[in-house]
């Protein structure tokens, strides 16, 4: 009978066969680790992408409703501005209207 490194051939094939078994059962323990790892990171993960798409939608909203006030605050300061001028025009009529009424009342 042959001899390989003082093994026969049956006991050669016995250790390959005990090496295969123990070598692909660590190797789907490792798959199984990997997988139930990689599967919580990538629910955490899709939490986040959905987290950030909700913040970005946020910001938008919050953007939209800043330019609306910005917006509505450029009008009424243009209106108070407006205001603003027709109360001056009308304390200088009033001004004018005093003076023309006290120099007619000194001039009696």
């Amino acid at each position: 009978m042959h001899h390989i490194m003082g093994y026969s051939w049956d006991e050669i094939m016995a250790m390959v066969t005990i090496f295969a078994t123990v070598g692909g059962g660590l190797i789907w323990l490792l798959h199984l680790a990997i997988k139930s790892g990689t599967e919580g990171i990538s629910n955490k993960l899709s939490q986040l992408i959905n987290q950030v798409d909700s913040l970005n939608h946020m910001m938008s909203l919050i953007e939209s409703t800043a330019n609306r006030t910005t917006r509505r605050v450029d009008t009424l300061e243009d209106r108070f501005e407006e205001h603003e001028g027709n109360a001056k025009v009308r304390n200088q009529r009033i001004t004018a209207l005093e003076k023309e009424i006290f120099r007619y009342e000194n001039s009696k």
